[in-house]
Parts: C-alpha cells; structure tokens; sequence
C-alpha cells in the first residue's frame, strides 16, 4: 500500500491499477488542463513565503462517488527544508515525520514504524512538497492557478497523488485538497495556523519507542 494511502485513508484498499483516469468529476477540470497556461511561478511565490508553518487540521475522505468514508483530526508542523510532522489524532493517533534525510510513518496501534528515505518520497508525499522551492523537482508537475487556489498535477501517471489543489490566505495554507491512485479524495482544512513561528528542529525527529516492529524501506 502507497505511503499517502496509509497516511491520507487508513483504510483497507484494493491492489493499486497500473493506470488510472481522475475521478469522475474531476473531468472537467482535465479538459481544462489542455490549456491552461502554466502558475507555476505563482505557487513557488506562495511557497517561498512559508518558511514555517503550525495549524490544526480536519479531514474528511470521500470515493470517487463523493460518499464520506472517514472523517479525522490532528496537527500539522512545517518547515523548511523538507521537514513536517502530520500528527493524527481522531479517529486513530498515527504519525508522519520527516527530517530531510528519514522519514518514519508510525502507527501507534499496530505498533509499527517504517522508515523511508525522505529525499526519495519528497515528490510522493504531499506535504513534503508544500515545504520545497526547488524548481527541478515543480518541473515536474503541471500548475494550474486561479487567484490563490493552485491545481497541481504529477506529470507521472502512477505518482500516488493524483491531484493537489491547495489554497492560501494571509497565515499560509488555508486548504489543502488530495485526489490518490485509488480516486479517494481528502479534505483538509487548517484552523488555528500560525505563518512562520519558530518550531525546534526536534520536532522533526522521531524516536523509536521500545518493542515496535521496524520496517526499514531505506536503501543501504
């Protein structure tokens, strides 16, 4: 199972297609596509502005029916570079943290840790994205921008995300939209954020507790 299905979906999904069309009604928005001039340069101005970033999140995932599968809850923490910790409370505590080099994916009630190389998932895990400028790795991806509200498409058909469409207001990230290979979408909305405070750097390192399993992804 892709990382950002675990992440975004914690749920049971079937065996990933080796190709896929965009969910119903996003049809719309890929004719549009054909078109669109590109906003890369607008997001990039949007991303430089956040060099931190801290907000509550709520969740909800639909199907591609837009029929509500899950709703939850959690804390979001970004800064550059390639540092985050999602930290999800409702409906179960689960954890993503990366500091650049590692990223751990902890499940505190399978307690299991994986660790993947965060330089690799940089251009698979959304909000890994949300913390880069690098104009090699936005190559590529198609950006669509209309006012503050940026639609984001990998170039790689079997990126696990599909689509990204993110918003921004005064205090950074207002709203942050994933359509994933499967065709579920996750909503998440920020309250509470905070634009550029100061986050100890420890807060992107994770600890091993004792007696969780280790599923190392990492290339040695």
């Amino acid at each position: 199972m892709a990382l950002l299905v675990a992440l975004f979906s914690n749920l049971s999904l079937a065996q990933q297609p080796a190709t896929v069309d965009f969910a119903p009604h996003l049809n719309q928005i890929q004719q549009q596509r054909l078109s669109a001039p590109d906003g890369s340069a607008q997001l990039l101005a949007e991303l430089a502005r956040i060099d931190s970033f801290s907000a509550r999140y709520q969740q909800q995932v639909f199907d591609e029916q837009q029929q509500l599968l899950q709703q939850g809850e959690g804390k979001l923490l970004l800064k550059k570079v390639a540092r985050f910790r999602f930290e999800g409370i409702e409906p179960e505590p689960v954890l993503l943290v990366s500091d650049g080099e590692n990223l751990w994916f902890y499940n505190e009630l399978l307690e299991q840790v994986s660790i993947y190389d965060a330089k690799a998932q940089v251009g698979q895990t959304a909000f890994a994205l949300l913390t880069t400028t690098d104009p090699a790795l936005w190559q590529q991806y198609q950006v669509i921008a209309q006012q503050e509200v940026f639609i984001i498409h990998p170039l790689d058909s079997n990126n696990p995300v599909q689509q990204l469409v993110l918003a921004f207001n005064k205090n950074g990230l207002s709203e942050m939209t994933v359509i994933d290979i499967n065709q579920q979408q996750s909503v998440f909305r920020f309250t509470g954020a905070s634009l550029n405070p100061e986050i100890d750097d420890q807060q992107f390192v994770f600890r091993i507790p004792d007696g969780v399993d280790i599923d190392d992804q990492r290339q040695h």
